[in-house]
């Protein structure tokens, strides 16, 4: 990536890994893992795993050779996973948050959000009123329809471009971003946040590469219409890809083995095409009030956190 934006992930490491994980809940029964490869011929890229046990059948080079065939992804058995891999070859992506939201992280007296001065929190309040964040009517009206103590900038941009976030501490996220923050603080120094370590989102990262609709019909109708959908994306990400031992049906399946996949080759495009974060989200769809909000982001989203999504 870029060396003028500090943080971001440097082009200098002998990168050659891409790991994407969908995070589930501590029990590991929701959790899958995907690993994409550059293989031994120059532009080859393999995808090498995509499973949601260890050992699974399907799920890649591993199978013949793991000893602990159909144990599921809790936390110590994914770290152990993580851990097997060279830090400095890899880029990994978790498909949830990794950042808490400004107001949980911050150790100031409080003011209330009305009041408050720390610089994201300004944003925020600034942001909702002149983008009408969340309101079909003036955000003005309703000082308190931001919460900076449930949701992060990043939520609130990747909502205004209908990428459809889920709120950091949102109904039904604590424990995932717990989880999460958890899994990052445990994988540190090894693995850095904004430099071989970043937050994705899967249904964001399909919707930018092949639009709302084909993005929803993978998640809404009969089973075989989902599969279906699911089918064409994964052929058109990995048409030029190896699949070494994967089986496509297993990825199509299981929704957390395709989420695995689907954020392994965000980790890859986000290296390989030097995403820059949020000047990701501008296009020519992109108002001037929605222009002049990531301007005045400047920064923050660095400590902040962020979701990183194909531009």
């Amino acid at each position: 990536m870029t060396d003028s934006l500090a943080g971001t992930i440097p082009r200098a490491l002998n990168v050659h890994r891409f790991i994407g994980v969908s995070l589930g809940g501590a029990r590991g029964k929701t959790t899958a893992v995907a690993r994409l490869e550059f293989g031994q011929v120059p532009g080859q890229i393999v995808l090498a795993e995509a499973r949601f046990r260890q050992g699974q059948r399907g799920g890649g080079w591993l199978d013949a050779k793991d000893s602990n065939s159909g144990v599921v992804f809790r936390d110590e058995v994914l770290l152990s996973y993580l851990r097997q891999w060279p830090a400095a070859q890899c880029v990994l992506a978790f498909d949830a948050p990794l950042t808490l939201p400004p107001c949980i992280r911050c150790s100031l007296p409080c003011p209330g959000v009305t009041a408050c001065e720390v610089p994201i929190v300004k944003w925020m309040r600034k942001t909702a009123v002149s983008l009408g964040y969340g309101s079909k009517t003036s955000a003005a009206a309703k000082p308190n329809f931001i919460t900076p103590y449930t949701q992060r900038a990043t939520d609130m941009l990747l909502a205004q471009r209908r990428l459809h976030p889920r709120e950091t501490l949102g109904q039904g996220m604590g424990p995932l971003t717990a989880r999460a923050t958890y899994l990052r603080r445990t994988l540190e120094p090894e693995f850095r946040l904004f430099h071989n370590l970043i937050e994705v989102h899967p249904r964001a990262t399909l919707i930018r590469l092949f639009g709302n609709v084909v993005e929803n019909a993978s998640r809404v109708g009969s089973l075989e219409s989902m599969w279906e959908s699911r089918k064409k994306m994964l052929f058109d990400m990995t048409k030029k890809v190896v699949l070494a031992g994967v089986w496509p049906e297993l990825v199509i399946r299981n929704l957390h083995v395709f989420y695995a996949v689907v954020s392994a080759f965000s980790a890859y495009r986000c290296w390989t095409e030097d995403w820059k974060g949020p000047q990701d989200l501008l296009d020519s769809q992109a108002t001037l009030q929605f222009r002049a909000a990531i301007a005045d982001l400047r920064s923050l989203w660095l400590e902040d956190g962020w979701i990183w999504v194909p531009p």
